[in-house]
């Protein structure tokens, strides 16, 4: 189940970015919009929250600002590869913070690759930097859906306080 009543940890990254005078953009790809659902759970969401890809197939990356070469050079489930993602969100919308994620959900793996079900990149980029995980998560589908939701979130907010603490 989400955490849409009081999700604390997308109400303090909404907290953070009013302060900061900054606003957000998703590129969601696995996690199918559970990112994007969770910020937009928080009310007032329209001051910082800007835009929202759900990008599955390479065209549709494109569109949303993301280089398909280098793309296509790491493979879409990649750290590479999610900052990819997150930096080309963060420059078509024009906004100051952006996060990506990528990965096998299951219940079947990847045709053209060797990583397993449940693995998944996930980044966030800022003004401070730019941090890029790849994890290996379980459960079912949806479970691991969920879970790169949450990931994404926490990197994000990690990301945030490493700047806060700078």
């Amino acid at each position: 189940m989400l955490p849409l009543e009081d999700d604390v940890l997308a109400r303090t990254i909404g907290e953070t970015l009013i302060a900061r005078g900054a606003k957000i953009a998703v590129m969601e790809s696995t996690a199918g919009g559970l990112v994007s659902a969770r910020l937009l759970s928080v009310p007032g969401a329209s001051a910082w929250f800007d835009r929202g890809y759900v990008a599955y197939s390479g065209p549709a990356k494109a569109d949303a600002g993301t280089d398909l070469a280098q793309l296509r050079a790491t493979g879409a489930v990649a750290a590479e590869a999610v900052l990819v993602m997150a930096r080309g969100a963060r420059d078509k919308a024009a906004v100051a913070y952006a996060v990506a994620e990528s990965g096998i959900a299951g219940p079947q793996g990847s045709r053209r690759s060797t990583k397993p079900v449940g693995f998944v990149a996930i980044a966030a980029v800022g003004p401070e930097g730019e941090r890029a995980v790849e994890l290996q998560l379980d459960g079912s589908r949806a479970e691991v859906m969920v879970k790169i939701a949450e990931a994404t979130l926490q990197l994000l907010a990690e990301l945030m306080d490493a700047a806060s603490a700078g």
